[in-house]
């Protein structure tokens, strides 16, 4: 297996147990060596934005520590360019969570929201 395809594999596994922050899912890939230490924002936001575009995850966010919102793809697309989201307590975290879940273990239908 690539390591792309074992960065998105690990992206959509950790993805079905609840919503992860983007914060977690990067020390993740850290921790078990996926990517370039160097990379790992640049690697996971990109993993990220493809399985977003072809449906496989749903990205919410919202202020720490209320409950997030799902949020629509332009915005979630966004927000998961911003670096400074993959740090805990970092100036755009505190304001503003983002999380990730793998749509096999909850999908909400945006129409709804």
């Amino acid at each position: 297996m690539s390591a792309r395809a074992s960065l998105r594999e690990t992206i959509l596994t950790e993805g079905l147990e609840d919503l992860i922050p983007l914060p977690e899912i990067a020390e993740t890939v850290k921790v078990l060596q996926l990517v370039d230490p160097g990379s790992v924002v640049t690697e996971v936001s990109s993993a990220l934005i493809s399985l977003l575009q072809e449906g496989l995850i749903q990205v919410w966010s919202g202020p720490w520590p209320e409950e997030p919102e799902v949020l629509d793809p332009a915005a979630a697309r966004n927000l998961l360019l911003v670096p400074e989201q993959y740090e805990f307590n970092s100036p755009a975290d505190l304001i503003r969570r983002v999380y990730y879940v793998n749509v096999e273990n909850l999908r909400v239908d945006q129409e709804h929201t």
